[in-house]
């Protein structure tokens, strides 16, 4: 069984088109520039994929993403770790625990309020700067493409590259 990703960006058109995922890492990395997308905030389907790639492979997971490039066509480094700072001060409520006394009790409430709020504030955050909510065409196409057993009754079409 293999494991791997693929990746879909919404061209000038609105249609879906693959991008390799070794291009998104190249540009990613800092060792080869996607042009195109130059200085542009594009939509993405992040989608990764377990199976046998010849049958039986099936979408585990869908992400529906805006990725931000710098002038140049690489992935942008500030909004990248922006992404991941807001990610990581999301997750800041799952560090509340019950209190073990009734002494800590109030302290650790207000403490977890606090957490609370910044972690519904990051999510929030997140979603507006780095999500995009598809229509039902959209995540319909996109899993046509990525995965079409899922989608009984929807012709398969042949895959787009974007170069």
């Amino acid at each position: 069984m293999s494991v791997w990703r693929r990746y879909l960006v919404k061209d000038v058109t609105g249609r879906l088109v693959d991008l390799p995922s070794s291009l998104l890492d190249r540009a990613d990395d800092g060792t080869a520039p996607l042009p195109h997308f130059a200085g542009r905030c594009v939509e993405m389907v992040a989608a990764v994929i377990v199976g046998d790639r010849k049958t039986h492979a099936r979408v585990t997971e869908l992400a529906f993403t805006k990725l931000y490039f710098d002038q140049m066509g690489y992935v942008d480094a500030a909004k990248r770790e922006r992404m991941i700072r807001l990610m990581l001060e999301s997750c800041a409520d799952r560090r509340c625990r019950p209190p073990r006394k009734d002494v800590d009790r109030d302290a650790r409430q207000d403490d977890c309020a606090h957490l609370s709020r910044r972690a519904v504030a990051a999510r929030d955050q997140l979603i507006r700067e780095f999500g995009w909510e598809p229509k039902p065409a959209e995540r319909d196409a996109a899993l046509s493409r990525l995965d079409p057993a899922r989608l009984r009754g929807t012709p398969s079409q042949p895959a787009r590259t974007l170069h």
